[in-house]
């Protein structure tokens, strides 16, 4: 382990290959030896299975419980490397099926997050998580998301009320959807995929460090962003963005102490001063299935 002040976190951009959960499985135990001097190895979502799914019966023939191989081949590599790995994979659990993230520590299986605002065609596929956990770590508090979670600021701040430090989040980044009456997708600022600008964003107003691991390549016609990256509380990368394209891993020594502060000035507080009584957070739906 590195100090108490500086804990070492590898994001890996992986290609995993649809189906095919035994190489993918296999290829992330391997980036795990190769970061045996990290502290936390986190990596894509659905890293074992691939994300493209097009039947509820392929995701029941990949999809695995909680103590499947996959957790069974992290749990063996984290006590291996003394490392903690959050890693993405298909859950089964009865007859429910989720988008999921496996927390490892070298101890074993930690706990499961289950990705609560799931994204277009998942919705056909995955249950819905009702959970935003913050896991104890011995290098500070660990909070889980995954992809499309990221857009919804209110669990950033569940998860930084908290206490959580770091929120490591699999994901697998696709080109932003240009909406209703926009006629292209134009390139953003520094050429950077939303979910960089959102992860910027979303540090700085919480103060706290995320650890976003995404995949690349093109899976059955979709094709993924890759700039897996880790930004520091002030909104700054520390690591990454990764290239678009190729299979990469970051690697950024992170203060967590600097997250648990979070006033800006003698009067400026990032949590204590929000204002639940001001804003209206009575949703209600704007169709769609």
């Amino acid at each position: 382990m590195n100090s108490p002040t500086a804990t070492r976190v590898a994001v890996a951009q992986t290609i995993p290959e649809f189906g095919a959960v035994e190489p993918n499985r296999d290829r992330t135990v391997d980036i795990v030896r190769e970061n045996a001097s990290a502290d936390l190895v986190v990596l894509p979502e659905l890293s074992t299975t691939g994300y493209v799914f097009d039947s509820i019966e392929e995701v029941a023939a990949l999809a695995e419980p909680r103590d499947g191989p996959t957790g069974r081949a992290w749990e063996t590599v984290a006590a291996e490397t003394d490392t903690w790995i959050v890693g993405g994979f298909a859950e089964a659990d009865g007859g429910a099926f989720y988008n999921s993230a496996l927390i490892v520590s070298p101890d074993g299986i930690e706990g499961v997050y289950r990705k609560v605002h799931r994204w277009n065609e998942e919705k056909r596929w995955f249950d819905p998580g009702d959970d935003a956990p913050v896991f104890e770590t011995p290098f500070g508090r660990l909070g889980v998301q995954i992809c499309n979670d990221l857009w919804f600021p209110e669990q950033t701040i569940t998860q930084a009320r908290a206490g959580a430090d770091l929120i490591a989040v699999p994901t697998n980044w696709v080109p932003e959807p240009a909406g209703e009456g926009a006629a292209v997708n134009a390139e953003r600022q520094a050429g950077w995929t939303m979910g960089v600008h959102q992860t910027i964003a979303h540090a700085n107003a919480n103060r706290v460090f995320i650890a976003c691991a995404d995949r690349a390549g093109t899976e059955r016609g979709t094709s993924f962003e890759g700039q897996s990256v880790v930004v520091d509380p002030i909104g700054v990368p520390l690591a990454g963005p990764a290239p678009r394209t190729g299979e990469h891993t970051v690697l950024a020594d992170c203060d967590l102490p600097r997250a648990r502060s979070k006033r800006l000035t003698g009067r400026d507080d990032v949590l204590a001063d929000r204002r639940p009584d001001v804003y209206d957070l009575g949703y209600s739906s704007s169709g769609g299935a």
